[in-house]
């Protein structure tokens, strides 16, 4: 059935910082305008940057619609664009001269990592700011009084946990090189380390061969972890993601007690429960708004929580654990399309309205 707009939003003009090898371009990007259109009826323009003929025409054909013949009920949502080049530009000239209903969409602290001239342009510009987490929200506060909250989304395929491996299957998805690395070695990777029963350790997005390597390294002697780097991977092809988290037991979701990853939006974690795969992840607050003790897994502060809940997570029996598994999909709802199509919608015409429901789950969030 498609649903009517409340805001009478029509049409989004959506300009991305990069293409769709990037995460943030798909998930809030991509899929959301994929989802818009066929339940609801909003069209939009996604709009990739390059330096192709086709890519630089789909850019003058949206920018000069955008400026000039801009559709009835219309919103623009430049995406964690932070360079100066001439995309940059022209898109500061449009949010300068026709800044009604234009939107700064940032999921990540890009600001501490690029120089942050064309960051705060937009932020200070755009007449909204949408961000994906409560860190980002605090911090960027003050550059924008329409700032709102908007937790990245998961498409649901209806891909879900079946049954529990013979062999204790523990999943990881993501980049591994920087932080996330840092983070697996430090809270992770040593709670694994002389088990006693043997577990299939598979690590989704270890591209480099000195990385596989390092890793291969890591857990040589140690027999009890087996371990699995797949190659193949087309991260294009969610069907195929999907397909390979709902393999998992259990999903990590380590991040590190700094700016950077407490600005992330926890989306490994909804990765793995919108498969129904239970979660143990870091005791960071992002995390925290999901992760529900025992019902959809646990928080951990260090290694020894981590092997402490892997040990009672192996040793439940299968209807223990399909439970932990119906418990990671019941929280789908906090994050799925619908939800954040939702928020993205009601920010036409009313750039104050926030996530309530989880500003309301954390208690010690503070504006």
């Amino acid at each position: 059935m498609i649903k009517p707009a409340k805001s009478g939003l029509k049409f989004i003009y959506w300009f991305a910082y990069y293409n769709l090898d990037s995460p943030s371009v798909r998930y809030r990007g991509k899929y959301p305008l994929d989802y818009l259109e066929k339940n609801y009826k909003i069209n939009s323009r996604l709009i990739i940057p390059g330096y192709s003929i086709s890519c630089i025409y789909k850019f003058i054909s949206a920018f000069c619609s955008a400026f000039f013949f801009r559709r009835k009920n219309s919103m623009i949502v430049v995406q964690r664009i932070n360079s100066n080049f001439i995309y940059a530009r022209l898109l500061k000239l449009l949010v300068k001269l026709r800044p009604e209903n234009t939107f700064y969409d940032l999921d990540d602290a890009d600001y501490l990592v690029f120089p942050t001239q064309t960051i705060h342009f937009f932020l200070r510009n755009c007449s909204g700011v949408i961000v994906g987490s409560h860190e980002l929200l605090k911090n960027l506060s003050g550059f924008n009084e329409n700032i709102l909250l908007n937790t990245s989304p998961t498409p649901d395929l209806k891909i879900v946990k079946e049954k529990k491996n013979q062999v204790f299957t523990i999943g990881w998805i993501g980049g591994f090189a920087g932080g996330h690395k840092q983070s697996l070695l430090e809270q992770f990777f040593p709670s694994l380390l002389n088990l006693p029963f043997p577990v299939q350790l598979v690590l989704l997005g270890v591209s480099s061969e000195a990385e596989q390597e390092f890793l291969r390294e890591y857990f040589r002697d140690h027999k009890n972890v087996q371990l699995e780097i797949p190659a193949d991977i087309d991260w294009k092809n969610e069907q195929n993601i999907q397909e390979r988290i709902s393999s998992f037991d259990i999903g990590i979701a380590t991040l590190l007690d700094d700016e950077l990853h407490r600005s992330k939006s926890a989306f490994k974690l909804k990765q793995y429960f919108n498969n129904g795969i239970p979660v143990l992840s870091s005791d960071i607050r992002e995390n925290n708004l999901f992760v529900v003790n025992g019902i959809n897994g646990f928080s951990c502060s260090g290694p020894d929580d981590f092997r402490k809940r892997i040990m009672e997570m192996h040793d439940l029996n299968e209807e223990s654990f399909m439970k932990f598994s119906a418990g990671a999909r019941e929280s789908v709802t906090k994050f799925d399309l619908a939800a954040y199509s939702e928020i993205l919608i009601a920010a036409k015409n009313n750039p104050l309205v926030a996530d309530v429901s989880i500003l309301q789950a954390d208690p010690a969030f503070e504006n």
